[in-house]
């Protein structure tokens, strides 16, 4: 059973130096990983969002073993071959410590303001670009002169260098709770996260993880070697988190902040409290 930790980037003032604090103080908890919201503004009064890679660059140089990484990345809002150079660079300075967590992104003004084509696409082709992307960024990291010609993307004897750190590349998580998305992560990916924001229980959980179970036994992967992650509360007691666990659960991610905001001043207790009352007895 292993442990990450969420700050979500989304807070008034920017407490810039909180997300390096709490990354340290997570490390020495026994947290495994630290992970962060890929988000360039989201609903709300507050826009302020933390750029996550450039900010995990600069945690990698405070910490020495704690994986960082996103959760999640909405590839469709990057132009693919930008992305793979950027995760490939930070997996590179945190010597392969990076989770590459993805998803097809949702929030339209996000993508109206920052997307490439200033486009937010229809839910088919959000899917759609996320699973063609996520293949030219793995022929980047795994091949050279890539030749790739998509259906939204193309490139000719394209070269990616440095690859990344982690051989083949980092671990990828894919989001998303549809039943097209449970399939390709079963089918591509090393992980499944699910972000529990609409708090759904422990049995709709288990219902999600079994139907991903069944799609990595038909592509012959070994369910052993899979991670079933879930992104919820920092404020669940014990047995709740339990029952994700019992649930088929074997990463749990608490998070902080956004959409109920925490005051800056509570954030480093509440991981010191969740790890000596919830991981210590579930470890």
């Amino acid at each position: 059973m292993k442990f990450g930790i969420n700050l979500l980037a989304v807070m008034k003032y920017f407490p810039l130096k909180l997300f390096s604090k709490l990354a340290v103080l997570s490390e020495e908890l026994g947290y495994d990983g630290y992970f962060m919201a890929d988000h360039y503004n989201l609903p709300g009064p507050i826009h302020e969002c933390l750029e996550p890679f450039t900010t995990l660059a600069h945690i990698a140089a405070q910490t020495k073993k704690i994986n960082l990484g996103t959760m999640v990345t909405p590839i469709p809002r990057y132009f693919p071959p930008q992305l793979a150079k950027i995760v490939a660079h930070v997996d590179h300075l945190s010597e392969g410590r990076i989770i590459f967590g993805i998803g097809a992104g949702w929030h339209p003004p996000e993508f109206k303001t920052y997307c490439h084509d200033q486009t937010f696409y229809n839910s088919s082709q959000l899917v759609n670009r996320t699973i063609e992307g996520i293949k030219l960024i793995l022929k980047l990291w795994t091949e050279k002169n890539v030749k790739f010609e998509g259906k939204y993307y193309s490139l000719k004897r394209a070269n990616l260098e440095p690859k990344p750190f982690q051989k083949p590349y980092p671990p990828i998580w894919s989001g998303g709770k549809g039943d097209f998305m449970l399939k390709m992560a079963a089918k591509h990916f090393d992980g499944w996260v699910y972000v529990n924001w609409d708090q759904k229980n422990s049995e709709d959980y288990q219902k999600m993880v079994e139907k991903v179970k069944k799609h990595l036994q038909v592509f012959g992967r070994d369910v052993n070697k899979f991670t079933f992650a879930i992104q919820a509360s920092i404020a669940d007691p014990l047995e709740r988190v339990r029952a994700f666990v019992d649930a088929g659960c074997n990463y749990y991610v608490p998070v902080l902040g956004y959409p109920k905001q925490i005051k800056t001043d509570q954030c480093l207790p509440a991981a010191k409290n969740f790890a000596q009352e919830v991981m210590a007895s579930l470890v």
